[in-house]
């Protein structure tokens, strides 16, 4: 095999094992931000952490709460103008038939009024009895008018695909190794 089909292949097997790396990646309203989740609700910003109690690990989560049963959604303002506004919060079940209101009732799992927070800050706890996925809906009304709205779509107790990137670097060697095996194995041509 020709030491440019051997840079081609370990080339090919770098990329495979590239691609592999954790990605940030918004869903919905959500903002990636290095270890914090971050809510943009119109020109605003609002903090975001959901927690489940007696989880071992004491994980946040932003997108997929692990396990069913209680679970403790966490808002913190980032803009002190939003201390001055109702807050309200639904989670949805997850559905295809867009923003209807009808609909939007039919599938609320979970309901928080909205209210005005002083200290920026709120906090509400819902206990999810079956796996599926949701959709938080925070809400903030201003005395002139304004009207905004967040969405963030989250899962509940399902498990979700993960490779891990050794097992990504191994496969990609393992066809790095293979295309240098099959490459010494083709007949030579002959020089002219």
């Amino acid at each position: 095999m020709s030491s440019r089909c051997l840079s081609q292949s370990l080339l090919l097997a770098s990329l495979i094992a590239a691609s592999a790396a954790p990605t940030a990646s918004a869903r919905g309203d959500l903002v990636p931000d290095k270890d914090s989740c971050v809510l943009k609700i119109g020109p605003e910003l609002m903090y975001f952490a959901g927690y489940q109690p007696g989880d071992a690990q004491q994980r946040k989560f932003c997108e997929d709460a692990p396990r069913l049963g209680e679970t403790i959604f966490v808002f913190d303002y980032a803009a002190p103008e939003l201390r001055e506004m109702k807050a309200g919060f639904r989670i949805l079940r997850q559905t295809d038939d867009g923003e209807d209101p009808i609909v939007t009732e039919a599938t609320t799992a979970a309901f928080l009024a909205p209210q005005i927070y002083p200290k920026g800050t709120f906090s509400f706890a819902h206990v999810f009895a079956e796996p599926g996925d949701f959709v938080g809906v925070v809400t903030v009304d201003g005395s002139a008018g304004e009207h905004w709205t967040a969405r963030f779509p989250f899962s509940v107790g399902k498990r979700r695909f993960e490779i891990s990137p050794y097992y990504l670097i191994a496969a990609a060697g393992l066809l790095a190794l293979l295309l240098f095996v099959s490459g010494r194995k083709q007949p030579t041509r002959a020089r002219r």
